[in-house]
This record gives structure tokens, C-alpha cells and sequence, in this order.
């Protein structure tokens, strides 16, 4: 697939709105503050930006921007759907626990509050994974581990700016680190888990040829004849095609690999050492949260440029 840097952003940047607001929301749950009275405000605050940026992001990837409304037309089917109506709650919800929040204000409602906001964003995240997890063309995103992934380094990211603002406005930033460990470590486990799932299944029995694509997955036999593998005649076209740019998309084996270098080095190995020696300055914290966020535009945007649609099949491509 070409990965378009519109929705490489968008699902970078609210992925780690929405993980850092569900896990604010979750320590405003917790009997022991995590965070100051003013640090907790603030963190909202970030994450709602960075969510908000995010969607604003992936409008830019429509053809046609004026009609992004359509997207609230098919939640029953469409986890695009979704995804639109989640973050038209969330939104005002999360306003309003901002203010609750920002006035110190205590009670059931707040809590009431912080419940719904944590909520919303897991479902948001989810749905956000689902539109890649539910898609049949492309097998290496229909997996778990998708799903998995998309949660993990959401909070992943969130947790690593959760860390940066107990340092920097007052918390536990040692508690921050240790929630922070614990995610970076799952994170990466499900991360190598699709992309072993994606190697295996793409030379494996499970990935797909012409024969499965056209309905005789073993083999053409005519009478009288040995069983005959299918094969592409003609392209059907002499130029480049909206599904040659989009569909068709190739990617070097070396640029691949150092792809998934740094997305290894900087969003995972480097934070998580700089954890192991504990936090100390919130300036160190934040370098590590962006260090880690640019790793995770280099990872999102292998998951993109590595995804094989079926459509190959038909430009070409022996298997998907």
C-alpha cells in the first residue's frame, strides 16, 4: 500500500492523545495521585491537541474534505463509522472533564467523568485498528495483532508523555516510568508478533495466489488435461493507474529493514534504557516521548508501505 503521511500522522499522534488520555483518566481513578493538580490539567489539555491535530490530519487524505459528514452514515457496518461518531463524544466529554479537572473539582460526577473519557478513548483507538484489522484484501492486517499493537503503542507513546509531565509539573515519575516499562515492553512483543505474522504469512501456505483470487484455489483443470496453474495475460492498461500508485506500492528490502531499524531503536530500545536509568528532568523525558513518537511514524509507516492488497494479483504479483 502507498502510505499516505496524512493518515501515518493522524494515527501516530491520536494514538498517543488517546492512550495519554485514558491512562490521565485512569490515574485520576487511583486512590494515590500520580499527578499534581497542575500537571493533570495540562495533560488533558496535550492530549486533546494531539488528538484533535490527528483527525484534522486524516481529513487532508479525503478527495473531496467537504465530505468528511459521510463518515457518520454507516455505523451499523463501517468501523470508519465508528471511529467519527466515538470522537464526536469524546471531544465534548473530555472538554468538559478538563474543566471539572482544571477547577479541582471532586465527587461522583468527576469520576463519573473520567470513567466515560478512558472509555471513549479505548473504544476510539479500537475502531481506529479495526478499519485495518476488518479489511480482507489485505491479510497482514487481519490479525489480532493489529488490534494489539495499535492499543499497546497508543499508551505506550501516552505513557512516555505522562512521564514528562510528572517530571516537569509535579507527580510520580518513577510510578510514570514504571507504567511506562511495562507498556513500552508489551508493545514491542505485540510489534514483533505482526511482524513475524507478516513474514510467515507472506511465503507461507496461507498466502494468496491468482487461483485463490479468481475462485479455483487448486489449480485450473480442463478435460483431459493435468491440473494447470492460472496466470496474468495482461495488465490491462500500459500507464500508471489510481491502483498501480495506491495498491501496488514497492518498497526496497534494504529501506525495509532500516525502517524497521529505527522504529526499533529509537521508538523502543532507546526509551526503554533511558527508563531503566530513571527519569530526572522533564527535558530528557520529553526529547525521549518525541524520540519515541518520530520511531513510531517510522513503524506506522512500514505498516502501511509493507501491506500487500490483493489487487497485486492482477498487476503482476505471484502471491500476497
Amino acid at each position: 500500500m502507498k502510505p499516505a503521511l496524512s493518515i501515518v500522522f493522524f494515527t501516530v499522534a491520536s494514538g498517543a492523545g488517546l492512550g495519554l488520555l485514558a491512562l490521565l483518566a485512569l490515574a485520576d481513578l487511583c486512590p494515590v495521585p500520580l499527578l499534581s493538580p497542575a500537571a493533570l490539567p495540562r495533560g488533558i489539555a496535550v492530549a486533546l491537541l494531539l488528538i484533535a491535530a490527528g483527525l484534522a490530519s486524516s481529513v487532508l487524505h479525503l478527495a473531496k474534505p467537504s465530505n468528511a459528514w459521510r463518515a457518520f452514515v454507516r455505523v451499523r457496518t463501517s468501523w470508519l463509522s465508528r471511529e467519527a461518531v466515538l470522537a464526536a463524544l469524546l471531544f465534548p466529554l473530555a472538554f468538559v472533564y478538563l474543566v471539572a479537572v482544571s477547577f479541582d473539582s471532586a465527587g461522583m460526577a468527576r469520576v463519573l467523568l473520567a470513567i466515560l473519557v478512558c472509555a471513549l478513548a479505548w473504544g476510539l483507538l479500537f475502531c481506529t485498528a479495526m478499519i485495518y484489522a476488518s479489511l480482507k484484501p489485505i491479510r497482514q492486517w487481519r490479525t489480532g495483532w493489529t488490534p494489539a499493537a495499535y492499543l499497546l503503542l497508543g499508551h505506550w507513546s501516552g505513557a512516555l508523555l505522562a512521564v514528562a509531565l510528572a517530571s516537569g509539573y509535579g507527580g510520580e515519575p518513577m510510578a510514570w516510568a514504571w507504567v511506562a516499562a511495562a507498556l513500552g515492553a508489551a508493545a514491542l512483543v505485540a510489534k514483533l508478533g505482526y511482524w513475524r505474522h507478516g513474514a510467515a504469512d507472506r511465503g507461507g501456505k496461507s498466502a494468496l495466489t491468482i487461483e485463490q483470487a479468481i475462485g479455483v484455489p487448486q489449480g485450473v483443470r480442463p478435460p483431459g488435461v493435468s491440473v494447470a496453474q492460472a496466470r496474468l495475460f495482461d495488465a490491462g492498461h500500459t500507464q500508471r493507474t489510481f491502483l498501480t500508485d495506491e495498491f501496488v506500492f514497492r518498497i526496497a528490502r534494504q529501506h525495509a529493514q532500516a525502517l524497521r531499524g529505527a522504529a526499533l531503536a529509537l521508538g523502543f530500545a532507546i526509551p526503554l534504557l533511558w527508563l531503566a536509568t530513571g527519569p530526572r528532568h522533564w527535558a530528557a523525558a520529553l526529547s525521549v516521548a518525541v524520540l519515541a513518537l518520530v520511531g513510531l511514524l517510522a513503524e506506522r509507516w512500514l505498516f502501511f508501505a509493507d501491506a500487500r492488497h490483493t489487487v497485486r494479483l492482477y498487476h503482476g504479483d505471484a502471491r500476497t
